[in-house]
Formats: structure tokens, C-alpha cells, sequence
């Protein structure tokens, strides 16, 4: 009976050997197979690198016969099932396209593999997708650039680039950063500023910007990242004649602006070897030159400035966007220290650059992002629409017209007489109580 117990004990001890080593051999093949499809995946990096672009059914075979000769061992079925593997994860966004999917989703944020966040409702939420490596996330990179007709290497390891849907990507990859990084802002629709009312703008602060438009005052829209400024252009597009010419200027393609003779000029960075490069002051130049009837910067950062400054002061209409904390920092501040990287404007004294920027710029739209307790969610918000006045040399002035105070747009009052003078050489006619009602 002894012996017939230990018998037992052994048979079950050698089938948990036999069972452990069956697990061992499965997780060793399965690590096996790991290392196969990530060594396949660096050879069409590798290949992408060198500026050879395969898709569809053509990568599917480049994988088959790759795989052949560096992994006879594999069965033809195995070998296809890779290759199809990888195909799919360069169809459409790969592990992201949930994400580009979802039209509440705004911002989608790479800082690693493993680690995605997105933005929704103003909120900043961890994404369940990931890649399966490093690598896998920078063949992904490469087919992002593929779609934007750009390229990121080492020798030039950041990027912007707009995807067909007209998304804007930024990218960075090593040694810039430690691992892959992509920041993505989605193109979304964009109707007209009613559609605003009542949380980004009150009704009568709403009035006086279609007013404005209609009205071919000189707009500039100032905020800080995200809030909303190129969007606005594309808002306020909806006041253009169907018949007007604008003319948009960006570094990449991202206003979302709609208009049956709208002409985009995109700025270029130069290649791997310095050259093609299109510089952003050479096309908003070249812009001021096109019969445009409203030159529509997106977003001017630099000496590029002065040309803008230029096309408003001399009569050009049109609207522009730059960071700035408010109104005031943007005259006072802001554009000075971009006037002053201007070669155009060396040996401009202050008292010049003043009256410039006095007689350029009509109306200052001041955006920013709120918390908003009733939804736990930021949300876009106008905080200020101001006149700037003009200058015979003296510091340049700003005169509130809205101001947000208590959560509301209210009028302050004040009337804009220079915007509305200019609107009425329009035929365009503002009715005086959107100024008064609800006074602060």
C-alpha cells in the first residue's frame, strides 16, 4: 500500500515537471516569435530610413521573403501571419486609432511605448493603447511622416507635419528626447461663433467679433497654447464674402478655415543637406503681394512680424494670432520683441515701432483656458476684446471693450470709436447697445 502511494506521488511530481516544461517551451517559443516580429519591424524601419516606402500587399511579400531567408525554420503560414501582423499595424493609426476616431477626443499626447494620454472635454486622460515597443512606435513615426511628407532622423530628430485628414503631428525622436515622443492636435469642425455662445463668448462680445470681420478690422487673437487662437480665424472665416480672396499663412497646415478661394501658403523646413527651405517671412512677403483681400497669419512668433505689421498699417485687411498674456503684453511686449528681430526693422527707434503697431492693429481678442466646476473640465474661454489705440510715438494703449469678470463677457462700456468709424467706411454698421448692456 506504501509502495502503491509513493508510485502515485511520483506520477503526479512528473506530470507537474512535464506540464512546467511544456509552459517553459511555450513561453520560450512565444519569446522566440517576439524576437522575430520585432526583428522584422527594424528591417522595414530600416528600409523606410533609407526612403523605401512599402505598403499593402507590396510589404506583406517584402516580410515573406525576409523572413525566408533569415528564418527558414518558420513554416510559410508562420511567415505570412507575421507579415500580415505587421501590415495591419501600419494600416490607418495603428494603436491610436481609436483615439483619432473619437471627435471629442482633441489632443493626443506619445511620451513613450507604453505611455498615451488624450484630451477630452478639456480633460487630460490616460489611453489603454500602447505600442509594443520602441521600435514598433517609431515605424509608426516613419508612416506618420510618410503621410505628412516629411522625415525625422537623427541628424534632424523633431518634426511638424499635418496628416491628410489635416491633423497637425509634432514628433521627436532620439537623441532629442529618450525615447519617441508625438504630440497630435486633431483638425476638428469648426462652425461659427454662435456657436460659442454662451461658453466661449456672450452674445453681444459674439456680435461685435462677426461685426469686426464683416467690418475688415485687423484682429489679433493672443493666448496661451491650446486655447483656440488659429481656430478662431476659421471661426470668423464664416463673415468672409464668398466672394473675398484670403490668403493663409502658416508654419503648418492647421487653421481649419473653409472658403472657396482661400489660398494656403505653408512655410518648409530645408533638408537633410540645408536646402529647399520656404521661410515663413518669405511666403507672408510673398502673401502681401498675391491680391489678397485679408492676409490670415497662423502664427507669427518672430521677425516675420513686421511684414504683417506692414500689410496693416498700409491697408492690407486681416488677422493674425501669437502667444501673450493679455492685451497689453501683447502690444507692449510681444510685438516689440519681434519687431526687434526683424532685419527689416534695424535702426526702427521705439517711438517708430510704437506708431506701427498703433496704426496695424485694430482689436485684440484675449483667450485663455478655465476650470469649470460644473463639468471637472477646462474649457476655452474669451476674456478680453480690446482696442488698441493709436500712437504718435508713446507707449501703445489698449482700451477694454469686453471684459470677463464673475464668469461673464460683459461690455465695459466703452465704445470703440476708431473700430467703429473704420466698420462704418466698411458698410458695416454696429448697433451702439451691444457696447452698454450690462455694464460693468
Amino acid at each position: 500500500m506504501s509502495k502503491h502511494t509513493n508510485f502515485q506521488g511520483l506520477s503526479g511530481i512528473s506530470n507537474m515537471l512535464s506540464q512546467r516544461q511544456q509552459k517553459k517551451m511555450e513561453e520560450t517559443l512565444i519569446n522566440k516569435m517576439d524576437e522575430v516580429v520585432e526583428e522584422c519591424r527594424r528591417h522595414v524601419l530600416n528600409l523606410y530610413q533609407k526612403g523605401k516606402e512599402l505598403a499593402g500587399a507590396a510589404l506583406e511579400n517584402e516580410m515573406v521573403v525576409f523572413l525566408a531567408e533569415r528564418h527558414g525554420e518558420l513554416g510559410l503560414n508562420d511567415r505570412i501571419q507575421i507579415a500580415r501582423s505587421i501590415k495591419n499595424e501600419l494600416d490607418g493609426y495603428g494603436p491610436l486609432q481609436d483615439l483619432f476616431d473619437n471627435k471629442t477626443v482633441t489632443d493626443i499626447v506619445v511620451a513613450g511605448p507604453d505611455k498615451i494620454v488624450y484630451e477630452q472635454d478639456g480633460i487630460l486622460r490616460t489611453a489603454n493603447a500602447k505600442f509594443r515597443s520602441e521600435t514598433h512606435l517609431r515605424l509608426f513615426v516613419e508612416r506618420l511622416c510618410y503621410l505628412g511628407r516629411s522625415k525625422v532622423d537623427e541628424s534632424r530628430p523633431s518634426v511638424t507635419l499635418t496628416l491628410p485628414e489635416g491633423h497637425r503631428v509634432a514628433v521627436a525622436i532620439p537623441p532629442l528626447t529618450e525615447c519617441t515622443n508625438i504630440a497630435a492636435r486633431k483638425f476638428v469642425y469648426i462652425g461659427p461663433i454662435t456657436g460659442l455662445v454662451p461658453d466661449t463668448f456672450s452674445k453681444e462680445a459674439a456680435a461685435f467679433s462677426q461685426y469686426a470681420a464683416r467690418g475688415r478690422l485687423n484682429i489679433v487673437f493672443c493666448g496661451p497654447m491650446g486655447t483656440g487662437k488659429t481656430t478662431m480665424i476659421a471661426v470668423l472665416g464664416y463673415e468672409f464674402d464668398p466672394l473675398e480672396l484670403p490668403v493663409l499663412v502658416e508654419e503648418v497646415r492647421e487653421c481649419p478655415l473653409t472658403h472657396p478661394y482661400l489660398r494656403n501658403y505653408v512655410s518648409r523646413p530645408p533638408n537633410l543637406e540645408g536646402k529647399g527651405e520656404i521661410a515663413f517671412d518669405y511666403i507672408l512677403k510673398h502673401a502681401l503681394q498675391s491680391r489678397a483681400t485679408r492676409i490670415l497669419v497662423a502664427e507669427v512668433r518672430d521677425g516675420a512680424i513686421f511684414y504683417m505689421l506692414r500689410g496693416f498699417a498700409t491697408g492690407q485687411c486681416g488677422m493674425g494670432t501669437m502667444h501673450a498674456e493679455s492685451p497689453e503684453h501683447a502690444v507692449r511686449v510681444q510685438i516689440p520683441m519681434m519687431l526687434g528681430q526683424a532685419k527689416e526693422a534695424v535702426g526702427m527707434d521705439q517711438n517708430s515701432r510704437n506708431m506701427i503697431i498703433g496704426s496695424a492693429v485694430d482689436i485684440i481678442v484675449q483667450l485663455a483656458k478655465v476650470y469649470d466646476p460644473a463639468t471637472n473640465s477646462e474649457r476655452r474661454v474669451c476674456t478680453h476684446i480690446s482696442e488698441v489705440q493709436f500712437s504718435k510715438g508713446e507707449p501703445v494703449e489698449v482700451k477694454d471693450i469686453f471684459v470677463r469678470r464673475g464668469g461673464e463677457l460683459a461690455p465695459t462700456g466703452y465704445k470703440p470709436v476708431r473700430a467703429i468709424e473704420k466698420m462704418a467706411r466698411n458698410k458695416v454698421r454696429v448697433p451702439l447697445e451691444i457696447f452698454s448692456k450690462g455694464v460693468i
